[in-house]
C-alpha cells in the first residue's frame, strides 16, 4: 500500500486515489476494486446461521458495519482478492446487492448452496 495524501473533502481524495489506481495498476484495472451489478436482477438476501451471528454484527453473509462512515458494507472475495460492492444506510440493502454479487461471480447453485447452509 502507499500513501496518497490529507484532502479537505472526500472528492478530492477519491480523483486522487483513481489517479494513483491509473498510474500504479493501468488503466485496465481501473474498475476491478468495485463490484458491477447492473444488469443482475434482485434476490433474497443470505441470511446467517444463528450460532455465526455476533453481537453488532451483521445477521447476513458479506455484511459487516463500518464504525467509521456509519454504514453497513457489502464485500465480496472474488479470485483471491476482497472487493468492495458498496456501502449502504441499511443491512438489508448491502445484504440484497451481496447475493446478487454471489449470483453473478459464483453462479445460482453457489447462491442456492450459501442460503441452505446459513453461511
Amino acid at each position: 500500500s502507499c500513501w496518497i495524501g490529507s484532502y479537505d473533502n472526500e472528492e478530492e481524495a477519491a480523483v486522487d486515489y483513481a489517479r494513483a489506481v491509473f498510474k500504479y495498476k493501468g488503466g485496465a484495472h481501473q474498475q476491478s476494486f468495485f463490484v458491477d451489478l447492473k444488469d443482475v436482477p434482485t434476490q433474497l438476501p443470505i441470511p446467517k446461521s444463528a450460532s455465526r451471528i455476533k453481537e453488532g454484527a451483521s445477521k447476513y453473509a458479506g455484511v459487516t458495519f463500518h464504525k467509521l462512515k456509519k454504514k453497513w458494507q457489502a464485500q465480496i472475495t472474488i479470485e483471491g482478492k476482497h472487493r468492495s460492492i458498496g456501502c449502504y444506510e441499511n443491512e438489508e440493502e448491502a445484504a440484497v446487492d451481496y447475493a446478487r454479487a454471489v449470483l453473478k461471480y459464483r453462479g445460482q447453485g453457489a447462491l442456492d448452496e450459501a442460503r441452505e447452509r446459513g453461511v
